[in-house]
């Protein structure tokens, strides 16, 4: 799933796409240009998550742990999405884990896995290099279907990710990812003054383009207040506002996702952290 998400959580978070799991041969991967440099750990604190969509075309439930290791490092994003609507389809749980790998102790992964499994299995396989700042320049890697080589590119205010001639943007303002731009889509933002459960503050100045592309924004410090998806060149096909609550902690434990013009409700969230 590839979700474009109708809130930005589900375009942090989850996303569906179609993709064939035929067999070819598998191409040699190509390394890392540069180990990562070393940063300063900090304890990360979402534990899980749910998120009901209630539409406007589907009806989902997704349910995500967020997994660590001994020394603090995100893991892991491990989701399940049960969609109701699917005609001709038994009602089943697809998987995605999203994987970082680290070798040894170092405190940026070297490398990753994307994993899919609904009515096929898929799996992509990704080096990271990065730059002198500890940002990811450089993603590299295979599927049974293709190799990639993405190059990121940095400004003041605008990540740029070339990947064959094909280029995506994020652009960024305080703090916050105030639009993501894909071949076909865009995705833009407003943010409230609530903190972002997915913010990892140890890895998102480092792999935080990295895993936006990846629909999961540990990016972005805040939540947002309001999101517009459209095709390129297309008015917004879907306009959603957001209201959430906190705990005595200041943590965010739950939100609502509602149609900016008809006020329905699309999205329910809730969030537990360690």
């Amino acid at each position: 799933m590839r979700l474009n998400l109708t809130g930005f959580l589900c375009i942090l978070l989850i996303v569906s796409c179609t993709r064939s799991n035929q067999p070819a041969p598998q191409p040699d991967p190509i390394p890392p240009l540069n180990p990562p440099p070393p940063v300063i750990l900090s304890l990360p604190l979402l534990d899980s998550f749910k998120i009901y969509t209630l539409g406007p075309k589907e009806i989902t439930l997704c349910i995500g742990k967020m997994n660590y290791d001994g020394y603090g490092r995100l893991i892991d994003v491990y989701e399940t999405i049960t969609d109701t609507t699917e005609e001709g389809q038994p009602l089943r749980s697809d998987t995605t884990v999203f994987t970082l790998i680290y070798t040894g102790s170092d405190s940026l992964p070297s490398a990753y896995t994307d994993l899919e499994v609904n009515l096929a299995y898929f799996e992509e396989f990704g080096f990271l290099s990065y730059d002198d700042q500890g940002r990811v320049s450089q993603d590299s890697g295979t599927n049974v279907n293709v190799n990639w080589l993405r190059k990121y590119q940095y400004g003041e205010k605008q990540i740029r990710r070339n990947n064959a001639g094909n280029v995506d943007s994020i652009q960024i303002g305080d703090h916050n990812v105030l639009s993501c731009s894909r071949t076909m889509t865009i995705d833009s933002f407003t943010y409230s003054a609530y903190p972002n459960p997915f913010y990892q503050p140890a890895l998102a100045n480092h792999v935080g383009a990295l895993m936006v592309f990846q629909y999961i924004d540990i990016f972005s410090r805040n939540l947002f207040s309001s999101s517009q998806s459209r095709f390129v060149n297309y008015d917004p096909y879907l306009s959603t506002n957001y209201s959430w609550t906190k705990n005595g902690s200041g943590q965010v434990i739950s939100g609502i996702g509602t149609d900016a013009t008809t006020g329905k409700i699309l999205q329910y969230y809730w969030f537990t952290y360690r």
